[in-house]
């Protein structure tokens, strides 16, 4: 298994008040690969840890933390390691076009999706919609980061579900329930 050391995330500098006027959803993004201080970031600011005892940029349901940032790019699918800053590859093939039901050329033109995995056997002490609301969470802290940094992205939910856990060669207790799509913008 590949793994990928990040960079420290950027430092985000834009106010509160103008990234929430900044944000859109935008899905006109160039093919240009994110560079890596970028990714970092939108990682660090989905589940990023602030502290000694883990804890995260964003809320957990019962604090069980059930829900981990994948990274489909060109080169394979990666799960984040918020602790080591890594994505640990669990495979080498583009499985970005199975992240999608309608938006296929968007997925395929822009160069990250950002896919929200729930962990079932982690969450099932949990009511089952605790980690929607952690993805949604998650997926607003993307936005509010991408806006500060001057980036297009996109949060979606139309996708086969089963389909992608398999494309991503996930567990069957793991799955794929909200994605983040962003790049630079046209």
């Amino acid at each position: 298994m590949k793994t990928i050391e990040l960079k420290p995330h950027l430092q985000l500098d834009m106010a509160l008040g103008q990234a929430l006027q900044k944000r859109r959803s935008n899905r006109d993004c160039q093919t240009e690969q994110l560079n890596e201080e970028a990714l970092s970031t939108l990682l660090w600011a989905c589940a990023g840890i602030t502290d000694e005892d883990g804890r995260r940029t964003v809320p957990s349901t019962l604090d069980l933390r059930a829900v981990t940032p994948y990274v489909l790019r060109a080169d394979g699918a990666w799960r984040y390691d918020a602790a080591k800053n890594c994505l640990e590859q669990t495979t080498d093939k583009d499985v970005r076009e199975v992240s999608t039901a309608y938006q296929f050329d968007y997925v395929k033109t822009a160069p990250v999706t950002i896919v929200f995995v729930a962990d079932k056997e982690r969450s099932k002490t949990a009511r089952p919609t605790g980690v929607y609301v952690d993805a949604g969470t998650m997926g607003q802290s993307c936005y509010l980061a991408a806006a500060a940094m001057g980036l297009a992205g996109c949060i979606r939910a139309s996708f086969d579900h089963e389909e992608l856990r398999k494309a991503m060669n996930l567990a069957e207790h793991l799955e794929p329930i909200v994605l983040f799509t962003v790049g630079y913008p046209k």
